[in-house]
């Protein structure tokens, strides 16, 4: 498990800091997304998706990659997980996101959805 959750906090700091290109973190982002569909361990899945957070937050490529392919299993993560998804969900600007984001907000009520609407809002605004 260690070696695993080693893996993705490089990959962040790849993300975050490393000389990559926009098109090898959307690839690498997708990769993610995929093998988090059959992990079954919240430690690795929540830096998995810190991963995906961090290219999304820093890199701005949360657009181009293919959040629809883990929307099947968005109920079954945890509040940690389901935190980072609604902040990539926003990153997008798709307003279509919008009452995804608002489940996960009723699931979990601590979460702060407001700011994550805001956020999508706001990017949406920016590319239209």
């Amino acid at each position: 498990m260690n070696e695993n959750c080693k893996k993705y906090d490089d990959m962040s700091d790849v993300f975050e800091y490393g000389n990559i290109s926009d098109d090898e973190i959307v690839k690498l982002c997708n990769q993610i997304l995929l093998e988090s569909k059959d992990e079954k361990n919240d430690i690795i899945l929540e830096t998995m998706y810190h991963a995906v957070f961090t290219a999304a937050n820093y890199r701005n490529i949360a657009d181009k990659i293919e959040i629809d392919s883990i929307l099947d299993y968005i109920d079954y993560f945890n509040e940690e997980i389901s935190d980072y998804i609604i902040s990539i969900l926003a990153f997008t600007g798709r307003r279509k996101y919008i009452n995804i984001i608002k489940s996960i907000g009723e699931k979990y009520g601590d979460l702060d959805i407001s700011e994550a609407i805001g956020e999508l809002e706001s990017r949406c605004k920016s590319s239209e």
